[in-house]
């Protein structure tokens, strides 16, 4: 007994050590857990960023449009007053109401390219389907996406198919693209050909 009395307390000590070393995580537990923190944050700071771009755009479209359309209708109104008179002045008002008018295209086309209403509204199919009209070529779209998705996972598939269109139309030569949308297990999933010449080469430095 006196032995085993002697024994016991190391044998205490190498079974707690053990059970530690059993509770400890293991490495691939560690990544596991520090790329799950890590897509967490990255999704944090992506839905920050969109909340952010949809404030902009509202801050834009209710704000400075606002005032840029009341300089137009006020120019319009001096415009006329000033009738035969001056026609100078007239028509440094008329070029003035003209670079306002212009001035507020720019500024709609930029508040349609931070986040466009459509997404918003109705989501990435219908906002994707509102993009093929805008350009000369015969684009057919299939969308095969259940309700909406996150709004950062929207914006990044509706700009990256406005950058495939773009390129599509200046570089490529193509008359006909398609363009498939397919939400399946968590992924959203897009698909692009087109009919034009190709020859993108990612060993060129094409960007790819």
């Amino acid at each position: 007994m006196a032995g085993v009395s002697w024994v016991a307390p190391y044998a205490l000590r190498a079974h707690a050590r053990f059970a530690v070393l059993l509770m400890s995580p293991t490495r691939h537990a560690q990544l596991a857990r520090r790329v799950e923190r890590l897509t967490q944050t990255r999704a944090d700071a992506t839905g920050v960023q969109a909340a952010e771009l949809r404030r902009i755009e509202r801050d834009l479209h209710y704000g400075a449009q606002v005032t840029l359309v009341a300089i137009g209708m006020t120019l319009r109104v001096v415009e006329r007053r000033l009738g035969e008179e001056a026609p100078e002045l007239r028509d440094l008002v008329a070029e003035a109401r003209k670079q306002s008018a212009t001035a507020l295209a720019q500024l709609r086309d930029l508040v349609r390219g931070i986040h466009p209403p459509v997404l918003a509204e109705r989501g990435v199919g219908d906002a994707v389907r509102a993009v093929e009209l805008d350009y000369p070529l015969d684009v057919e779209v299939t969308v095969d996406v259940p309700g909406r998705l996150e709004a950062p996972v929207e914006a990044c598939a509706y700009f990256a198919v406005c950058e495939v269109l773009a390129n599509a139309a200046k570089h490529s030569g193509a008359s006909r693209v398609h363009i498939g949308l397919r939400y399946f297990d968590g992924v959203l999933r897009m698909t692009v050909g087109d009919d034009g010449g190709g020859g993108a080469d990612p060993a060129k430095g094409t960007g790819l």
